[in-house]
């Protein structure tokens, strides 16, 4: 008789969401940056990192997030905190690496918002298709 596999490891489910999470953000800013003819960070003095950083604040966000939402009763608390704190951090994250100047510049543009609402989605998803303990 052959033995169960052992259980996989609880981090295993919000880091594979939090890797597609920043996959699909990437390709969604690239489709927004081509349709609005618009630079996803326009700031020239910026640096290359600007815009992978404030990625990877959502994906750390994301991925807290995700954690514990497949044991939760309902999603929607946490698909609302994805979307006030994945802008959050990204605005954050912005401020510290160009300067306060930038914020109102990302908060006014699309790609933030695109992460945030695609941060909720992700939330919503992953609790939806995750089965639940009795």
């Amino acid at each position: 008789m052959s033995e169960p596999p052992p259980p996989s490891s609880p981090l295993l489910l919000p880091t594979l969401v939090t890797v597609v999470y920043g996959a699909t953000v990437a390709a969604l800013w690239g489709v927004l940056s081509l349709a609005f003819d618009r630079e996803v960070i326009d700031f020239l003095d910026a640096g290359p990192l600007l815009g992978p950083a404030m990625v990877a604040a959502a994906c750390l966000t994301v991925w807290l997030l995700v954690l514990h939402t497949p044991r939760a009763r309902s999603p929607w608390p946490r698909a609302l905190a994805a979307v006030i704190l994945v802008p959050s951090s990204m605005l954050v994250v912005a401020a510290v690496g160009y300067g306060p100047v930038a914020v109102p510049h990302f908060a006014l543009g699309p790609f933030v918002w695109v992460a945030s609402a695609l941060a909720g989605v992700t939330v919503l998803v992953t609790w939806a298709f995750t089965p639940r303990m009795p």
